[in-house]
């Protein structure tokens, strides 16, 4: 049966960094396995919608695994490649290889072009003719831009509708970067909004498309099944917070039937959150520890310790209890449970140095110690000359 296989993925936030971890290996692993998918479902058009990169200017590593990557794809004679800039990209910076990625097939759109037929790509495939409309992130100054005295939906009414091609398309996509319908955010997402509005209402797209494959919310989710209106979220999870399995939406298109599923991604690294007190936070840390695969990359720890006094050595604890068992720590959350700070006297910021303005801020914090223990105080003290040897 002819048909054309579209594999839609987004927010790959390249670049990204877990606090002070590097994830670049599961970056790597990833898109090793879109290669794979795109050769085992015979995919023609892969739709990448915003957020490549996790930064406007990201590392040489970042770009580098992005350039190799589309440059891989050149292998596939029947893919055709989208690319949209989300908000986290730089236009400027995805325009450069704008041409290049043109000779792979690749086509990106960093953003909105005045001159509608610039915002398109139509592609023939087995005989079906699929219209893709392209729409970047922009921010409020770029659509004030493009407006022209036009209220929004009256320009994005022209904006979806209008279409170069004389004949008619057997599917049409959109591709954009912004927020849509009541969508649910993962939480690791950045805020965006239009003027005077907190989304782009479904009902400005439901009528112009067949499938609207977008990209922002890190969290899977589908605002709508007729048409399909897609957030497949982002490829791994950004924050510990983020627990849920992670996928990339197929959707396939033929002459008698358009169908839209969803495709798991394997887990490539864990991570992993505790919660516990002073008692039991090793006790609670100890069954995670034996569900750990050797295969897999070495996982990720945050751990959260309830505390009604500090207390010295924790994490040192923890990453001896932690040896040899292909785990990292890399955030330690004590949490402190207190009573309200009475008032105190506070003088002016001026009248201190950082000693007595620490002291000052201890005492607010755990009102019911008489002065900040000796051990905590050294500390503090290692850690000041430690910042200006640094800075000498």
């Amino acid at each position: 049966m002819n048909c054309v296989n579209v594999l839609h993925t987004s927010d790959w936030h390249l670049g990204k960094k877990l606090y002070k971890f590097d994830r670049t290996e599961e970056h790597e692993m990833f898109l090793d396995w879109i290669v794979k998918t795109i050769a085992d479902e015979e995919i023609n058009i892969l739709l990448i919608a915003g957020d490549i990169f996790d930064v406007p200017t990201p590392p040489y590593n970042a770009q580098k695994m992005f350039y190799d990557f589309i440059f891989e794809l050149e292998k596939f004679q029947d893919l055709t490649t989208i690319v949209i800039a989300g908000n986290h990209d730089s236009p400027q910076l995805l325009n450069i290889p704008k041409y290049f990625f043109e000779k792979t097939n690749c086509y990106v759109f960093p953003t909105i072009n005045p001159q509608m037929s610039k915002n398109e790509i139509i592609i023939e495939h087995e005989g079906l003719k699929i219209g893709i409309k392209a729409l970047p992130y922009f921010r409020n100054y770029e659509l004030l831009n493009l407006l022209s005295n036009r209220e929004p939906e009256k320009f994005f009414e022209e904006y979806f509708s209008t279409w170069s091609s004389n004949t008619s398309l057997d599917s049409k996509i959109l591709v954009s970067h912004h927020g849509f319908g009541q969508y649910a955010a993962a939480g690791s997402e950045q805020a965006i909004h239009l003027s005077g509005m907190d989304y782009i209402p479904l009902s400005w797209v439901s009528k112009y498309f067949d499938y609207c494959a977008l990209g922002h919310i890190h969290r899977k989710q589908t605002l709508k099944t007729d048409p399909h209106i897609i957030y497949p979220g982002s490829p791994i999870p950004l924050r510990f917070s983020e627990t849920d399995k992670k996928f990339v939406s197929l959707y396939r298109i033929s002459h008698n039937e358009k169908k839209q599923t969803f495709k798991q991604i394997p887990e490539f690294r864990k991570l992993i959150r505790v919660q516990g007190d002073h008692a039991n936070y090793l006790e609670k840390l100890s069954p995670v520890l034996q569900e750990l695969q050797d295969h897999q990359l070495e996982a990720l720890l945050e751990i959260e310790v309830k505390l009604s006094e500090p207390k010295v050595g924790i994490a040192d604890d923890i990453r001896k209890f932690i040896h040899n068992k292909n785990i990292e720590l890399v955030s330690f959350k004590p949490i402190f449970s207190h009573l309200t700070a009475p008032e105190r006297a506070v003088g002016k910021l001026d009248e201190f140095d950082i000693f007595n303005m620490f002291n000052q801020y201890y005492a607010k914090i755990f009102p019911e110690s008489e002065e900040v223990p000796t051990s905590v105080l050294n500390e503090f003290k290692q850690l000041v000359e430690e910042v200006r040897d640094e800075n000498s």
